[in-house]
């Protein structure tokens, strides 16, 4: 079994291996590219970031935050074939809450229905919902993931448009 350099989510099959490193997806070894570029970003603009992101109204909802780094985790299973993702949210408590036991539901309904994965991922899967439900981030501060999310926001606009976190124009190679 591989572990995701970047979210660290145990891959089974598949996965995307780039030299010594394994990533769930692009979307994964894209986000570790950048999260490595993120170096040159000053700790500071790191933590002003998290901390207005975890200050403001909850993307899904509108409702007051504050916003944190969640997951819902579910399985799928038929006969021959079984699927179960654990999805990073941008949300409040609340709509996080919603997400895992939408999560819970739907893993305890449909992820028994193949052998040996949905039988061996499933309470996985409904454990994962219930530590989340029941001790999720902290509401007083930023977690650690939410500022691994607000450096790979930063580096992707320097990459993208060479911009810092002022919003400033900056020169090639700083940051």
């Amino acid at each position: 079994m591989a572990v995701c350099r970047y979210c660290s989510t145990t891959i089974l099959f598949g996965g995307l291996t780039v030299g010594d490193h394994v990533y769930c997806d692009e979307r994964c070894q894209e986000s570790a590219r950048l999260l490595q570029l993120s170096g040159k970003i000053y700790p500071d603009q790191v933590q002003k970031k998290a901390a207005e992101l975890h200050r403001r109204n909850c993307p899904q909802c509108g409702g007051p935050g504050p916003t944190d780094v969640h997951r819902a985790h579910r399985i799928r299973s038929a006969l021959f074939r079984s699927k179960w993702d654990s999805t990073p949210l941008l949300c409040c408590r609340r709509c996080a809450r919603k997400a895992q036991w939408r999560g819970l539901g739907t893993s305890m309904l449909l992820g028994w229905w193949n052998i040996p994965w949905g039988v061996l991922m499933t309470p996985v899967q409904i454990f994962r919902n219930l530590k989340g439900l029941f001790a999720g981030p902290s509401p007083k501060r930023p977690s650690i993931e939410l500022e691994k999310l607000a450096r790979v926001g930063l580096a992707s606009r320097v990459v993208k448009g060479g911009r810092g976190a002022s919003g400033k124009q900056t020169k090639p190679g700083s940051a």
